[in-house]
């Protein structure tokens, strides 16, 4: 149910600006859960480094405290070893892991690994600290999963018009390489251009064509969008207040201020034609 406190806000705004996405549809997964055995003995390392990953991350909860509020379900696939997938749930400081993809929940993420990255989190998060540099390479690994994740998330209880959060049909987004570091198989800078067709956010690695806008931000800025986004926004309680809710909407919206690098002068076909008649 939409939160009865934010729609009106929401129906104001469509109001008063067109120009924005206002509808988003859930683009359909094929998702089945797969195997539920370990076959291999890559399978078991692969397995083994899931879980103790998670069980690092339980013993960063005192240095990380943001980690209780995470409520993330995560749908591995890995490629290389016959697509074997694993159920990973992060819930309130706690962590699970399974074989197979656990059908009875809904994944916040769909991520398609390799038993590499698998291994590397394991020895990023083994000291039980994770640095920007770390969080870095994590991101551009897993950036456009993660951007699915964002888009495609679950925004049901929020009200149904979502003009109010300002998202153009046309995005490309980068969290910029401050400190050149080099990630083995991901050349240049983690990019992606999204696109909302039909209400349906599309993500692309890469940049592609000339967008409405252009965002580009570092590594401390992608982490405060995930937080508003992930935490504040889609697990917000549907009886928050209004004031609540909208006090999370601006602090995005300014954060999107402040790291767009670009803006096209038109927007719709419409300003387009203008554009050439003038």
């Amino acid at each position: 149910m939409s939160n009865i406190f934010l729609s009106p806000f929401a129906k104001l705004f469509s109001l008063v600006s067109s120009r924005y996405v206002n509808t988003f549809i859930p683009v359909k997964e094929d998702l089945t859960e797969g195997r539920t055995k370990i076959n291999t003995k890559q399978e078991q390392e692969a397995y083994d480094n899931l879980v103790s990953t998670g069980k690092n991350i339980e013993k960063m909860l005192g240095k990380y405290p943001v980690i209780k509020e995470l409520n993330e379900v995560l749908f591995i696939k890995v490629a290389d070893l016959d697509d074997f997938k694993m159920t990973g749930i992060l819930n309130k400081g706690k962590t699970t892991a399974s074989v197979g993809w656990d059908m009875s929940k809904k994944p916040n993420f769909v991520l398609p690994l390799y038993a590499k990255n698998l291994q590397n989190v394991y020895e990023i998060t083994k000291d039980l600290d994770l640095s920007l540099d770390d969080i870095y390479r994590i991101t551009r690994v897993l950036f456009t999963p993660f951007l699915n994740g964002l888009y495609r998330g679950d925004y049901s209880h929020l009200p149904k018009d979502k003009s109010y959060m300002q998202l153009d049909n046309f995005i490309q987004v980068e969290v910029k390489n401050e400190r050149g570091i080099e990630v083995e198989g991901f050349l240049g800078p983690a990019r992606a251009t999204v696109v909302n067709v039909d209400g349906q956010w599309l993500i692309f690695e890469g940049w592609h064509g000339d967008p409405d806008i252009r965002y580009s931000m570092d590594i401390k800025q992608a982490l405060e969008f995930a937080y508003l986004i992930r935490v504040k926004l889609m697990q917000a309680d549907p009886k928050s207040s209004w004031f609540d809710l909208k006090l999370t909407v601006d602090k995005y919206n300014d954060l999107k201020k402040e790291v767009t690098v670009y803006e096209r002068d038109w927007h719709t076909i419409e300003e387009y034609k203008n554009s050439k008649s003038e």
